[in-house]
């Protein structure tokens, strides 16, 4: 289908400029517009009162406990973070991917626990959970070789609206 579109200019016979009425620059020659004014002119007061920038934000920037019910699986973001925490142990992941998983003490004590070399590479054998408490998960893992079995145990917390690792156990 072939057809033509024109665009025909709005009839100004009745246009009246008012003074509260800002004209806007025109197109120039080559497709721009020039810059628009910073604030319009408001004749009348709205009733609207935007948020101030203090309500928005937290009063402190503490970690804030989370209950259950707004935290994810703790059975489904253990068996991540264990299996995340192995390939770490067998030199496939970065000790720096688990800061947002895990507390800055933590982080310290895994970056002392792991620096050892030489170790066989490891699979994940089972992972128990158990939620304790309203936002707090204790979980149990078995982790080895073909040969040898060893134990790891966690201690979940729901803060900041995530689970985090504020515990790590290692049974080498």
């Amino acid at each position: 289908m072939n057809a033509k579109v024109y665009a025909l200019p709005v009839p100004f016979a009745n246009y009246q400029q008012t003074a509260n009425v800002i004209a806007l620059p025109k197109r120039t020659k080559y497709g721009l517009q020039e810059t628009l004014p910073f604030e319009w002119p408001v004749k009348q007061p709205t009733n609207y009162l935007s948020p101030r920038v203090t309500e928005l934000k937290p009063q402190d920037f503490n970690v804030r406990p989370t209950s259950r019910t707004e935290l994810p699986s703790a059975t489904q973001w253990s068996m991540r973070l264990v299996q995340a925490l192995i390939e770490v142990l067998n030199g496939n992941r970065s000790l720096s991917q688990l800061i947002r998983w895990v507390t800055p003490e933590v982080m310290s004590g895994l970056k002392l626990q792991l620096n050892r070399k030489g170790f066989p590479k490891f699979i994940v054998r089972s992972i128990h959970v158990h939620e304790t408490d309203d936002g707090v998960a204790e979980v149990s893992a078995v982790f080895g070789s073909p040969n040898r079995s060893f134990a790891l145990a966690l201690r979940l917390e729901g803060l900041d609206g995530k689970w985090r690792a504020t515990s790590i156990v290692w049974g080498f």
